[in-house]
């Protein structure tokens, strides 16, 4: 089976349901909370309905026009012709696939319940709930035989399609060893059942019941999350709704006509009063990123935001041949989730681009450091006409990710690109200040270009950090002391929100430890010193009790000084009591507060 994009930058597509006739198909997006209609052989979208809550599937009863939908929440909403919906039911537990079963002059809407484990029942006329089973392991799918006597069920616990007697609720696993099993279909003989298994597998399945059940690969390759399936009357064409594309499976490959983009992306601005972004600077220019830092074909800067924060950003448009004027649906998927689709009307300024729009990412970023490259495809279609999504504009953006705004030596000095490309490098994943200091305490101390050397390379000061960047991209060994590792550590931590400080001990005769780029395995780079000062790193405030991060040395947990046998140990959020025992054997100190020392160029 070929597979072609019908529909592309969806916002978590997840359930479809396509007409007898096969003209037209239905499906949600769960983000959004949107259901829309594509007619299939154009491609060509309409929206039905906005402000659904978290929608998962969507069932057409194609007689009367009425649509149900599950929501997330716990709902099952109707929808009729126009704009008008009600709540048809309030099964709870987060409905998933819908089935419709007509009987007598009556219908019965059945679905699954993800969080409860149930299947239940749904009398559409009278709106009385009835459970079918209960103890299923967070059920997805679910289609209902044309008997009306089983109904079958994935279950994402087992990996399994489980089939349940709708007469007294009896259940079992006939198939077991699917990956993320979600949406069923029946094809054309209902004596077989399509599947959609989820990412990693993205594939759609075929599993033909019998004694035993066998499984046959219909397609692999499928765009990212697949959840719903739908097959036309013959199995020619089979739809399936992905999280960020509607593709339609076909022998011979389905290519819906294109249309010109009206416009495209001119630029995206992410540093702005209300964007909730960092400022940044490049040291070695000594300029501020400019603003936009994207425009199109020209540049493409970095931007930093606290970890999970739910950034703005302003986009200005550039107006093309193809456009018309009117209100259109404007938006952005990519590997963050992307940007909320929202519906406006372009103002064109006389140049040709439009007055900046403001967006909001569709997700908080992640909670904790790093620095991702966010990709943004945008998408745009007319809007109140049956109009075909065209993608205006591509491409990926590098953000830094800190725990908080930066802190003292960064009040000072606007924090350094250069600066928080190590710190999120090293801190990276690090979800509280206590990991972040420890990566950047690890990370420094594991670095193998570094050699310890008593004497001062960075300065005491204020902190040459420009020279120390610049050493380590360059690649070639250099030393520092004790200072430059206390200096590295508390100006990078706190480039990311920490909270940290450098103090001094005095007068020190040290047991045996392994200085900068020292062996563990040998004995000969375990030494022993007597210095006039130590410098490290403390959390919050210097005292007995507070816990430090040294970058500098590696302290010995053996506790006998006279044999070869040494047990490593990185100071990351050791009680200050605790390291100077282990560095000196005694608890006789004397500490003095260091002022953090301003980065400078």
């Amino acid at each position: 089976m070929q597979i072609s994009d019908l529909v592309q930058g969806l916002n978590a597509g997840v359930g479809i349901d396509l007409s007898p006739d096969g003209k037209t198909a239905f499906f949600v997006e769960w983000s959004i909370g949107e259901l829309s209609k594509v007619e299939t052989d154009t491609g060509k979208v309409t929206t039905v309905k906005a402000g659904l809550s978290y929608p998962e599937d969507v069932e057409v009863d194609w007689p009367t026009g009425q649509i149900f939908v599950s929501e997330r929440t716990g709902s099952i909403r109707r929808i009729f012709s126009g704009d008008r919906s009600e709540v048809l039911a309030k099964p709870g537990g987060a409905p998933q696939q819908l089935a419709l079963v007509k009987s007598a002059g009556r219908r019965i809407l059945f679905t699954v319940c993800f969080d409860s484990g149930k299947l239940v029942a749904i009398d559409v006329d009278t709106k009385v709930v009835k459970t079918i089973a209960t103890g299923l392991g967070h059920p997805i799918g679910l289609v209902v035989d044309s008997g009306k006597k089983v109904a079958y069920v994935t279950e994402q616990d087992k990996g399994s399609l489980t089939r349940i007697k709708l007469s007294g609720g009896a259940k079992t696993a006939i198939y077991t060893g699917l990956v993320s099993p979600f949406f069923l279909a029946w094809n054309k003989t209902r004596k077989a059942i399509f599947c959609v298994q989820r990412d990693p597998a993205n594939s759609l399945v075929e599993l033909v019941l019998g004694t035993p059940v066998t499984l046959q690969s219909i397609a692999t390759g499928l765009a990212w999350r697949p959840s719903g399936v739908a097959p036309n009357m013959d199995d020619t064409l089979i739809y399936s709704c992905a999280d960020m594309t509607l593709q339609v499976l076909s022998p011979a490959g389905v290519f819906p006509p294109g249309q010109p983009p009206p416009f495209e992306i001119e630029s995206i601005e992410f540093n702005y009063d209300r964007s909730g972004a960092i400022t940044l600077k490049d040291h070695v220019s000594g300029n501020l990123v400019p603003k936009p830092e994207y425009i199109k074909g020209s540049r493409n800067e970095p931007a930093a935001y606290p970890a999970g924060s739910l950034p703005k950003i302003k986009v200005v448009l550039r107006k093309l041949p193809g456009y018309t004027p009117g209100a259109y649906a404007i938006g952005a998927i990519g590997n963050l989730g992307g940007v909320r689709r929202k519906n406006l009307t372009p103002v064109f300024q006389p140049s040709g681009v439009s007055n900046s729009i403001e967006f909001e990412l569709m997700w908080p970023l992640p909670c904790n450091v790093g620095n991702p490259s966010v990709s943004m495809n945008w998408y745009a279609r007319k809007v109140n006409v049956a109009a075909i999504p065209v993608q205006v504009g591509s491409a990926s953006h590098k953000f830094y990710l800190t725990l908080g705004q930066p802190i003292a030596p960064w009040v000072q000095e606007v924090p350094w690109v250069g600066a928080l490309e190590v710190a999120c490098r090293w801190a990276g994943g690090a979800a509280t200040q206590d990991m972040a200091t420890a990566g950047i305490t690890q990370g420094l101390n594991s670095t193998p270009l570094l050699r310890y050397d008593g004497s001062t390379t960075f300065g005491f000061v204020t902190y040459m950090l420009s020279d120390f960047l610049y050493y380590l991209q360059a690649g070639n060994p250099f030393y520092l002391n004790c200072t430059d590792c206390a200096d590295a550590v508390v100006t990078l931590a706190n480039l990311l929100g920490c909270n940290l400080v450098e103090g001094r001990m005095f007068n020190l005769s040290t047991r045996r430890f392994l200085k900068l780029s020292g062996n563990p395995a040998i004995d000969a780079d375990w030494v022993s010193y007597g210095w006039y000062y130590h410098e490290i790193g403390w959390l919050n405030t210097i005292s007995a009790s507070d816990p430090v991060y040294d970058g500098c040395l590696q302290l010995d947990k053996d506790a006998n000084d006279t044999d070869t046998v040494h047990i490593a140990y990185l100071a990351t959020k050791t009680k200050f009591t605790d390291y100077y025992s282990l560095l000196t054997g005694a608890l006789n100190y004397t500490l003095e507060n260091i002022a953090r020392r301003r980065p400078v160029a």
